[in-house]
């Protein structure tokens, strides 16, 4: 064979090599991992918020500009964390759902605003699919909303589904200048469905409320 074609062939073979490393690069794990301490998933699984007298882990502080960047959109809808240049992230847990996602546990903190979020991520693609929110606190002197969920196979397909229990407070005001509390709870069920928890309609509000309780602060 003629050296020129010999030295295309070679050129052509060190080509396909540097594109099939390329591509292997651009696939790794993402950097936010190794800030998920791995952790065996328990049949049921309350995520509330803890409470001051509580002995919580440390966890891992994620840089902020790391964390939002790498996210995206997935946490624009987290209002009162938009502002994400004051916000303390921390880095719980990372749970294995099946064989194609894993779940990563959050919490977000910024001033008394606290807020916990379940990263889902996908081992396959090694990339954040999706993001759902499963214990918060935040309000104004009017009002506050808790939110707490239960992570547990409610439907009995072997995949963990999310109930999410929400209380919300507010201070009321009479014509008398009196003031008075009100309370409201509501249950809302997010099944794995396509991939994804997908909120569901709950047939009987009042009993999962009675069967899965989150502590009030109030």
């Amino acid at each position: 064979m003629p050296i020129k074609p010999l030295l295309l062939f070679a050129a052509l073979l060190t080509y396909v090599s540097f594109i099939g490393c390329t591509q292997q690069v651009s696939i790794q794990d993402s950097p936010l991992l190794a800030y998920f301490q791995p952790t065996a998933l328990a049949d049921t699984l309350l995520l509330e918020l803890p409470a001051e007298t509580d002995k919580v882990d440390e966890g891992d502080t994620i840089p902020r500009a790391l964390f939002f960047q790498s996210l995206g959109k997935l946490m624009q809808a987290v209002d009162y964390i938009a502002d994400s240049t004051s916000s303390v992230v921390v880095g719980r847990a990372r749970f294995t759902l099946n064989q194609t996602y894993d779940a990563c546990l959050v919490d977000i903190t910024q001033f008394w605003f606290k807020h916990q979020s379940l990263l889902l991520y996908n081992k396959q693609t090694q990339a954040f699919t999706d993001r759902v929110t499963v214990a918060e606190w935040y309000g104004g002197d009017g009002g506050q909303v808790l939110t707490g969920s239960w992570l547990v196979d409610y439907d009995g397909d072997g995949q963990k589904d999310l109930i999410r229990r929400i209380i919300q407070h507010a201070m009321l005001i009479s014509e008398d200048n009196e003031e008075s509390e009100k309370f409201d709870e509501s249950a809302e069920l997010l099944l794995w469905k396509k991939n994804s928890f997908v909120k569901t309609p709950v047939q009987d509000s009042a009993a999962m409320i009675k069967k899965y309780p989150i502590r009030s602060v109030w």
